[in-house]
Formats: structure tokens, C-alpha cells, sequence
């Protein structure tokens, strides 16, 4: 059957923050911290550091996710 998702929560030095990373089989990838604060009225601020969509954290656990059998 194989696996569904996987997620995995990272301290991310970008944002200085924690995010949780989830990867689907079909290799998409969401970011929690993305998620949160995108549309948050703090935005600006929130995400001035934020690698998205071409962050390295999130970047290497899909490629690591997409490895398992």
C-alpha cells in the first residue's frame, strides 16, 4: 500500500521559528509556518526571511520523504 504522508517539525533558522513539513507521494510539499503566517496580518514581517517556495528544509525532507520505499 506504501505510505500516505509524512511530516516532520524542524527549528527553522531562516524564520527562527519551528515549522512542520509535510510531503505527499505525489512529492508536494506544505510548509506550517508558510501556512500560518502567509495571510496573517503580520505577514511582512513574519515571512521577510522565509525561503518559500525554494526553502532548503523543506526542500530536503521532500527529497529525503520521496526516497522511502
Amino acid at each position: 500500500m506504501g505510505w500516505k504522508v509524512t511530516a516532520t517539525t524542524l527549528k527553522c533558522d531562516y524564520v527562527g521559528d519551528f515549522a512542520t513539513v509535510l510531503v505527499k507521494p505525489d512529492a508536494t510539499a506544505k510548509c506550517s509556518y508558510v501556512n500560518r503566517y502567509s495571510k496573517a496580518k503580520n505577514a511582512k514581517d513574519k515571512m521577510k526571511n522565509c525561503k518559500w517556495p525554494d526553502c532548503p528544509l523543506v526542500n530536503g525532507f521532500r527529497d529525503q520523504a520521496m526516497a522511502l520505499p
